[in-house]
């Protein structure tokens, strides 16, 4: 791989106020869906369930501030920068309602998103998604979910971690479940991937962009605990990977379903953590599902 190599745009590079995120849609018809990446992940990723979807709806992905294309915001890697971002970018492209499709820990973006504009979401589905409880910190000689640490705690915790985190590697551009990808969307998702890296990095970077963090795991913490099913009837799919899983992963996917009394948990087999890339069917049919059960919603009401 040649590290003077840049990928090409796949989508368009849509102006949001002075910078541009980039975007690839396809499809048409309603609601449509928006695709929120994980850590590490871009919208290149999404290419086989983005052409499944399409057959039925709208579909849109996109590169956060900072990854692929897009270019970086004044508030880098805050939550509210990446809910505003998104809220303007579809806002500029699509019409709600939306149903949010949230991979890792796009779950958490997604549910943020949620939290915020309830009105313009017609459906979840979750792609092994992340728990508020699943990223900890060492805090007090023990390891704690950033949701339950104060301000204080988490600044020393932060600041131990980015002491000691290991440079991420990109590894080979077609290791699996990424060799799934066409040749040339291997090729941008590494040279992505090399770019993130250098210039921004996986998980936030700065104590700022950590206490926001803090502050949404805390409120979707407290959101989920208000209540049994604090987002009501909304319809929803849990996606869980049937493989490299564990009890606690397990039993935070059942509790991600539970968002909703509507909410459903799929264990997928034969797949990893990267869902939309092993099985991009699977994918495809709980977003099919979801947006048959939000348009029999609207037709209701």
């Amino acid at each position: 791989m040649r590290h003077n190599f840049r990928a090409t745009p796949i989508g368009r590079l849509i102006d949001i106020g002075g910078r541009r995120l980039h975007q690839i849609c396809s499809g048409t018809g309603s609601p449509v869906v928006a695709i929120e990446n994980g850590a590490g992940s871009f919208s290149v990723e999404w290419d086989r369930v983005q052409m499944e979807v399409a057959k039925f709806t709208e579909v849109c992905s996109y590169d956060r501030a900072g990854y692929a294309w897009s270019d970086r915001g004044p508030a880098q890697d805050t939550i509210e920068q990446t809910m505003d971002d998104l809220h303007l970018l579809l806002g500029k492209t699509v019409r709600a309602p939306y149903v949010l499709v949230g991979a890792s820990l796009g779950a958490i973006y997604t549910r943020a998103y949620q939290r915020r504009f309830p009105v313009d979401v017609a459906g979840m589905v979750f792609v092994d998604g992340t728990h508020d409880e699943a990223i900890t910190f060492m805090s007090r000689g023990r390891r704690s979910p950033i949701s339950v640490l104060s301000a204080e705690e988490l600044q020393a915790a932060y600041a131990q971690y980015e002491n000691d985190a290991p440079r991420p590697s990109a590894g080979r551009p077609d290791q699996p479940p990424l060799d799934r990808l066409p040749l040339e969307l291997q090729r941008a998702r590494y040279w992505a991937f090399e770019k993130l890296v250098n210039d921004v990095g996986l998980l936030p970077k700065g104590a700022a962009a950590a206490e926001s963090w803090r502050q949404e795991f805390t409120a979707l913490r407290r959101q989920r605990l208000s209540e049994p099913h604090p987002l009501g009837g909304l319809p929803l799919v849990a996606l869980e990977r049937g493989e490299d899983t564990d009890s606690t992963w397990h039993a935070q996917q059942i509790a991600l379903a539970g968002l909703s009394a509507a909410g459903r948990l799929i264990t997928v087999a034969n797949s990893g953590h990267m869902i939309h890339l092993s099985r991009p069917d699977a994918v495809a049919d709980a977003i099919q599902a979801i947006v048959r059960a939000a348009r029999q919603r609207q037709r209701k009401r």
